[in-house]
């Protein structure tokens, strides 16, 4: 239970709402036995002073009553209430937890799942985590305290029907629980795991249907789909004729308690132990406990789906940290100095892709990284951004960036990776990312910088034309260029530029390559560092780097 006991510390700010909505759910189920306990006793012992003339005071019965009512009516909303508020905090704190564990996973960790399998355990996972609180945790904790409180007022009211009714209590939220949790726990496992599966092709098939067609594998793209499919609807099947079990067995339970407490409750009639009207109150209040047992049969059959998305989740979140943020220096550098020192480094381990590196830009240098396609370019840039592992030195400013804090380093550091993601916003909104604080007049400049004026301008809405969806509603060298804006707008001691041309015309490209080469010529404050194999970027450099193999050494132009 190590990840229920995780949950709960990570829910640990919503314990008092927990707390309350389980206090309400007692409260509820009391409300509710009561009600019928006295509205039956009330009844029975108004016919039987009616029938024998004995005189009867109503007033305070049936004042009781109405006071139950509207406890179990203000109670039941309140309830809904609060358990749903809690459940939708929980939420919160999970998605913002997980995220949190996720940033520093990202990409060494995460590109060796499916980016579909990614984004069900971020979404998919965590959402049906909604069950374990609201469905699970929270009906456990009312049933069990309803169950052992009404026991304790039967044991008060009459001992022989608490006798039975323990008994059977017993079997309905004791035995009944363990038999369909365990007869749950391989098909509620599986769906959980097909159903993740089948999130991630379904996923996969849709980002990548321009590739399957142009491959002819839309069709077998669809028999995957179709055979995870039907199977996740088979284990739910399975699920379903479980939860019937589960709730034939609360009814048959239920029926056989309720029986035998009106046989030992009219053996005491017979005996004169009590009064015929207690009678009714057992009958009626017993019949109403048994909604608490019901509570656990049906939470225990949604725990093994739970704990899987527990298990996915936190089994990803646990995955050790590539690059550790252990922070030792605290002093921001001076400049923006880059100095690659014999450094190695590799996607995968024992295929090393950079063998000894060594390179210098100075503060205000511009300096452009060529060569062919594999051979490390943009691995040096992720290495800066300390989102690899290496081996050897790089420094920023004379300090050595694995001593610096994750922040300080992204502060000094702008980039326009080669797939820029955009929000789903304007495009004013994405190109402010880089300054929220920019003058209008700045986020010009940035806008002809990056030759995004004229296309704006030719836009109906301007800068408040949306994007879309990562950037679906702009053309990927449209979406290159607002993540540069947005970078220039940053105004960082450090620019790294990963083909920033890719997806140009001839034309735009020479204009941007200009715009930049005049932006940066006379600036002496910001490093540039550019990623390129296209003729044209080479202007934008003081220095061209010629970056081959690994077994060849790393020489300038």
């Amino acid at each position: 239970m190590n990840w229920l006991i995780r949950f709960l510390k990570i829910s640990r700010n919503q314990w008092p709402w927990m707390g309350a909505g389980i206090l309400l759910g007692v409260v509820v189920v009391a409300a509710n036995a009561m009600l019928m306990a006295v509205s039956g006793w009330f009844i029975a012992s108004m016919a039987v002073s009616g029938s024998s003339g004995v005189a009867f005071n109503y007033f305070f019965p049936s004042a009781g009553i109405r006071f139950l009512a509207i406890v179990r009516s203000v109670g039941r909303y309140g309830e809904r209430l609060v358990t749903h508020e809690a459940t939708f905090r929980n939420l919160s704190e999970l998605r913002v937890w997980l995220f949190r564990r996720f940033i520093p996973l990202s990409p060494a960790c995460l590109e060796r799942y499916a980016g579909g399998d990614v984004a069900g355990r971020l979404r998919a996972d965590v959402d049906s985590l909604e069950s374990l609180y609201l469905r699970i945790i929270a009906p456990i904790a009312v049933g069990g305290v309803s169950i052992v409180s009404a026991l304790l007022f039967l044991l008060w009211i009459s001992p022989p029907s608490a006798a039975v009714m323990f008994l059977f209590l017993t079997m309905a939220g004791v035995a009944l629980p363990w038999l369909v949790h365990r007869l749950s726990e391989e098909p509620g496992r599986v769906a959980t795991s097909l159903s993740a599966q089948l999130r991630s092709k379904v996923t996969e098939g849709v980002q990548g249907v321009e590739e399957l067609i142009l491959l002819g594998a839309v069709e077998r793209q669809a028999a995957v789909v179709d055979h995870l499919s039907e199977a996740v609807i088979s284990k739910q099947l399975s699920l379903g004729r479980i939860n019937g079990l589960s709730l034939a067995g609360s009814v048959l339970f239920a029926g056989c308690g309720v029986a035998a407490v009106l046989l030992t409750g009219s053996m005491q009639v017979v005996a004169h132990q009590t009064a015929a009207p207690n009678l009714v109150l057992l009958l009626l209040f017993s019949a109403a406990t048994f909604e608490a047992a019901g509570l656990l049969p049906a939470a225990l059959h949604l725990l093994p789906a739970a704990r899987e998305s527990a298990t996915r989740i936190f089994d990803l979140a646990d995955a050790p940290i590539p690059v550790p943020d252990t922070p030792v220096s605290l002093v921001r550098p001076a400049g923006g100095r880059i100095c690659f020192t014999d450094v190695s480094a590799s996607y995968l381990p024992g295929e090393p892709v950079l063998r000894n590196v060594s390179l210098i830009i100075p503060e205000g240098g511009r300096a452009v990284l060529t060569g062919s396609s594999g051979v490390g370019k943009s691995l040096l840039l992720e290495i800066l951004l300390r989102f690899r592992t290496y081996e050897g030195s790089v420094t920023v400013g004379g300090i050595e960036i694995s001593t610096l804090p994750k922040e300080i380093l992204m502060d000094m550091i702008a980039v326009v990776p080669q797939r820029p993601h955009l929000f789903n916003g304007t495009i004013r909104d994405n190109i402010l990312l880089g300054n929220r604080a920019a003058s209008e007049d700045q986020l010009q400049q940035a806008l002809r910088d990056s030759c995004l004026d004229l296309w704006v301008a030719g836009l109906p809405l301007g800068l408040d034309t949306a994007v879309g969806v990562n950037g679906s509603a702009v053309s990927g060298g449209e979406a290159r260029r607002i993540a540069l804006a947005r970078a220039l707008l940053k105004d960082a001691a450090i620019l790294l530029l990963d083909e920033p041309t890719e997806g140009l015309d001839g034309e735009t490209e020479r204009r941007l390559v200009s715009n930049l080469a005049a932006r940066f010529g006379g600036d002496e404050t910001t490093t540039l560092l550019v990623v390129s194999h296209r003729p044209a970027c080479l202007a934008l450099g003081d220095s061209i780097v010629h970056l081959s193999s690994s077994k060849e050494p790393l020489r300038d132009i």
